[in-house]
């Protein structure tokens, strides 16, 4: 009966043993192992940071959502762009012969922003009132084989017996790498030489060809 408990007592300082020398691995463990996922982690989420910028431009321009003409409003492929969003931002409520404008868009962000007809984007000195977006397409006018943009917008002159009726004019966007340039030579020219009840895209394109 002694031996037995001689040998019942030698076994249970045996698992004691063991399981302090385990309780003292598991403390003496590194503390890097622990935090390894977490730097892994903030690392993938700053590599996202990167992916969602990247692309991204300094404009710092935001859209009114409202503004957007949806229906003018389109996905390209734009020379040195890639894969972009042509918008069409009609004039805020209350702006008095404010014009429509365009941009690109990559991700969310505003990455262009195309020049201007009329100085500080007013229309009072060349077509009255901004009233719609007609038509967008996207053609290589001038044989660089890029892209360019032709725009026709309706205006509203208030002048004559149909002042009130929407008149159209074309507005055309030379392609170059990654900027487009106002064709206001161009423009003018077309503007001037097809009739408005003429003025299509494929009007002005079969015009521009035969230049």
């Amino acid at each position: 009966m002694k031996r037995k408990a001689i040998l019942f007592a030698a076994t249970i300082l045996t698992l004691c043993f063991t399981v302090g020398c385990q309780k003292l691995k598991a403390e003496n463990l590194p503390q890097e192992s622990e935090s390894t996922s977490g730097i892994e982690t903030k690392n993938e989420a700053a590599k996202e940071s990167n992916e969602i910028d990247e692309g991204s431009s300094d404009l710092n321009i935001t859209l009114d959502e409202n503004r957007i003409i949806l229906e003018q409003s389109f996905h390209a492929e734009l020379g040195d762009w890639g894969d972009v969003r042509f918008v069409s931002y009609g004039p805020g409520a209350g702006l008095n012969f404010e014009d429509v404008s365009f941009y690109l868009m990559k991700k969310n962000k505003v990455v262009y922003e195309f020049p201007y007809y009329g100085e500080n984007n007013k229309t009072d000195q060349y077509a009255g009132l901004f009233d719609s977006i007609e038509s967008v397409a996207f053609r290589d006018v001038n044989g660089d084989n890029l892209k360019d943009v032709i725009i026709i917008i309706n205006y509203i002159t208030g002048a004559g017996p149909q002042g009130m009726e929407p008149r159209p004019k074309a507005r055309i966007f030379l392609a170059d790498n990654k900027d487009f340039i106002l064709a206001k030579d161009m423009t003018d020219d077309v503007n001037d030489h097809i009739e408005e009840a003429d003025m299509g895209m494929g009007h002005i394109y079969e015009y521009l060809k035969n230049k």
